[in-house]
């Protein structure tokens, strides 16, 4: 195994962000830059192994290991892929059993798989052939079933929409079937032997392989504002399917799958909740219904889905400040740990980022809201708007002294700098930058 030098540099001053906080960022300017002169990094991914968080991002040199600690992001390792250069723009990765997998989309490549159970010291890179397969797009493993499904795989002789391999053995995985009733499938969601396969301009196609071949159960063939369906994720209940088609002004879907043999949209969304034509989404990633999407020039999104057919953004950070010269640049994926308020996001020019995200708390009506009131350290402002919300709040101390001033763009916003304010009764006013609506609260702070 080889080891690369790694630079690591101090938190950026991003400030186009609301109810997030940036703990750390890591990048370096050591790595081969893809041919639009720019990008360097690609998919990002984190894994919980003996207590301890890690996270990994891929490059175009390889893959590249780092532990959380204490809120850092400390370089443990490097592992250089098998296939490396100014050609490589996709790598994907999946954890599993204490493995991970790795693969690449570009040249002459491999599937990589490494043992973590020398962590938090070092990783061994433990299986690097190309005799499964050359090259793929993205991977996903059923964990309950052992099975590791590739999408648009090239062997050395073919090439295959999705294939499924057995990782009962972690180090040895054998190949259970190739699918290919579509041209080709990008991204793929599984869970016990149900695979939601997004095959770009065929559309969404739900198989069930529990008897090691596929049957498909349900499809999205046509629907408002398709794309290219590019990738999705499932809702903890199984009942919502967030779904990305990775085009220029085209809106992300919220699929009903309650049904599975007849799925169908309950909403659309996106990174401004209005008509973006320069807003395309990459990446999603559901937990506990909050959708976390990696946004090309609008960084990271995060929506509130727990009543699907009404999506709210209740937080975004913009990783990508620079002048987008670059069609394709900005944030690729994005990570959110399940037993923790970490965030992993990897943008393509500007490395790894850690955030923190503390959910606000559901609001079910729609009334405006000060939560918690009375309030301590923080508070969140809520009010429900229908598309695109722009306001201000002003924090007044009872003699009508403008004590804190804040701007909103979304639903919910949280208020965190009221620490040092005096106990007492605060007045705070809603002010609307989009329709004639000024409002006005009373809080209490210990």
């Amino acid at each position: 195994m080889r080891f690369f030098l790694l630079l690591f540099i101090p938190i950026l001053n991003y400030t186009q962000n609301s109810n997030l906080s940036l703990l750390d960022h890591w990048t370096t300017d050591t790595l081969p830059v893809c041919y639009d002169n720019q990008s360097i990094f690609n998919e990002i991914w984190g894994f919980t192994f003996n207590q301890h968080n890690y996270a990994v991002i891929g490059s175009t040199s390889g893959t590249h290991f780092f532990q959380i600690v204490e809120n850092n992001l400390l370089p443990i390792d490097f592992v250089k892929g098998k296939h490396f250069g100014r050609d490589v723009v996709h790598r994907d990765y999946h954890d599993y059993n204490g493995y991970l997998y790795m693969v690449c989309d570009e040249g002459p490549s491999s599937l990589q798989i490494v043992d973590l159970k020398y962590l938090p010291d070092s990783i061994s890179l433990v299986y690097d052939s190309d005799s499964l397969f050359v090259k793929s797009h993205n991977i996903f493993i059923d964990t309950l079933n052992k099975k590791l499904y590739a999408c648009a795989v090239t062997t050395k002789s073919n090439f295959n929409a999705m294939s499924v391999y057995d990782v009962s053995n972690p180090i040895n995985p054998s190949l259970i079937y190739n699918y290919n009733n579509v041209s080709h499938v990008h991204d793929a969601y599984v869970w016990n032997d149900t695979a939601y396969l997004n095959c770009g301009n065929d559309g969404l196609k739900i198989i069930k392989s529990s008897s090691n071949f596929p049957i498909q159960i349900g499809q999205l063939n046509n629907y408002i504002q398709k794309g290219y369906n590019h990738s999705g994720w499932l809702n903890k209940e199984k009942t919502s399917y967030v779904m990305c088609d990775e085009n220029y002004g085209l809106d992300v879907k919220i699929v009903d799958v309650s049904s599975i043999d007849e799925p169908e949209i309950a909403s659309f969304l996106n990174s401004s909740m209005g008509n973006d034509e320069n807003s395309v989404a990459h990446n999603v990633i559901v937990r506990n219904n909050i959708a976390f999407i990696s946004y090309y020039h609008d960084g990271l999104q995060i929506f509130d889905i727990s009543n699907p057919s009404s999506p709210k953004k209740i937080a975004y950070y913009d990783t990508y400040l620079q002048e987008q010269t670059t069609p394709w640049a900005g944030a690729w994926g994005v990570y959110p740990f399940t037993v923790s308020n970490l965030v992993l996001v990897s943008d393509r020019a500007n490395g790894l980022f850690l955030f923190n995200f503390i959910p606000p708390p559901l609001v079910t009506n729609l009334s405006v809201n000060v939560l918690p009131n009375p309030v301590n350290d923080f508070f969140y402002f809520h009010r429900n708007h229908y598309g695109i919300s722009n306001y201000y709040l002003k924090l007044y101390d009872i003699s009508g002294k403008l004590v804190r001033s804040y701007q909103g763009e979304n639903d919910y916003l949280r208020i965190e700098n009221i620490k040092d304010l005096k106990s007492g009764i605060y007045i705070l006013k809603y002010i609307s930058n989009l329709e004639s609506v000024n409002l006005q609260f009373k809080i209490f702070k210990n």
